[in-house]
């Protein structure tokens, strides 16, 4: 279920006194989808100009898998087939809603793969092609759908069980956040950016 950000922004209408030009902020929510503690700072950070909808993939990095030959119909169903239908929903959900910013937020895992976790990395792809494929469709409509990759560890992605996204050492060494990112694709200024994944991790997936 999809929760409404408290933090807004606005479409802008300007006055002028004097020297000084002030602003009628005419507020904007974004509806940021899914749960978990990346959600969370997404839903109290995200602001927008725009009718925007932020969707996180309810992507499970708490469970990993020793064997492909281990995988049972009921968990590839929970694991990835459920999880995408529910990405689907969210996207078509924030179309018919006229949302004109939508972003796809997935781990850097299903770029760079990762041992034992082989579903939840098919499940961030897919919800990436499913960005590109939403993107050819609606631009004409002004729409824009793009994703942010982020580290593992928002998605309780366990690196020292998946190995490492990359073997170069993360060039930034301060905690990084989405909220930034997220934010400005999310914007009007973002309107000439669509079908892209934008990678948010500190330098490490390159």
């Amino acid at each position: 279920m999809g929760v409404f950000s408290t933090h807004h922004a606005c479409r802008r209408s300007r006055r002028c006194v004097g020297a000084f030009e002030y602003r009628n902020w005419n507020f904007m929510s974004v509806k940021v989808s899914g749960g978990g503690r990346l959600a969370q700072v997404l839903r109290d950070g995200v602001h927008s100009d725009t009718r925007s909808a932020v969707i996180v993939v309810d992507l499970d990095g708490e469970n990993s898998i020793s064997s492909l030959a281990d995988l049972t119909d009921a968990d590839i169903d929970e694991m990835y087939e459920q999880p995408m239908q529910r990405v689907i929903a969210a996207i078509q959900e924030a179309h018919s809603t006229n949302c004109e910013r939508i972003v796809v937020v997935v781990p850097t895992t299903g770029m760079s793969g990762g041992a034992s976790y082989a579903p939840q990395a098919a499940l961030a792809e897919a919800a990436r092609i499913l960005v590109k494929s939403a993107a050819r469709q609606w631009g004409a409509s002004g729409i824009t759908v793009n994703a942010v990759a982020v580290e593992p560890h928002w998605f309780s992605i366990d690196t020292s069980i998946s190995g490492a996204v990359a073997i170069a050492p993360r060039s930034l060494i301060n905690e990084v956040s989405p909220v930034g990112i997220v934010t400005w694709l999310c914007s009007e200024a973002a309107g000439d950016i669509t079908g892209q994944t934008i990678v948010c991790d500190g330098g490490l997936w390159m």
